[in-house]
């Protein structure tokens, strides 16, 4: 265990590293957007603003994979996901998120499901937004929770 713990936890840090760039590029774009009515920009802000669920997507399957050895299938996985990550397992990890983290997720996952099925000429500026306001508190509130479940796994491999 020692070995993966400290392996899950390394990619946990490279992914939110990887996530911040994402971050970033979404005010950056959304700022030019609001500046020139660009919909290319707009665009871009929907794609980074999915990039930014599925980076952390990546890293709540790797841990359901890796620690829990059980990864959710069917139609819903994602929100199964998303629900099983939330929860603690007893003698094994703590939740890696909170409530709070899940409830802001959720709509994200939800954006991310919607910008993959639907052409990108169909995207609503108001509903971009809402997100792009949301994406900072929902973002501290995630790497908060999962660089504390790096730290609960890095220490878990020094007592081994």
């Amino acid at each position: 265990m020692k070995k993966k713990a400290l392996k899950e936890a390394k990619r946990i840090h490279d992914e939110l590293s990887q996530i911040d760039t994402i971050v970033s590029h979404v005010k950056r774009d959304w700022n030019e957007f609001v500046l020139t009515g660009d919909d290319a920009y707009l665009k871009a802000v929907a794609y980074d603003l999915q990039g930014f669920y599925t980076g952390l997507e990546r890293i709540l399957e790797s841990v359901a994979d890796t620690i829990d050895d059980h990864l959710p299938a069917g139609e819903s996985w994602h929100k199964n996901l998303l629900d099983q990550m939330s929860k603690e397992i007893q003698g094994v990890r703590p939740a890696l998120l909170s409530d709070n983290a899940k409830k802001l997720l959720d709509e994200f996952v939800r954006f991310r499901h919607r910008v993959r099925n639907i052409y990108s000429f169909n995207l609503i500026p108001e509903r971009v937004e809402n997100l792009v306001e949301k994406l900072p508190y929902a973002y501290e509130q995630a790497r908060k929770d999962l660089s504390a479940f790096a730290q609960f796994l890095e220490q878990v491999s020094s007592e081994e």
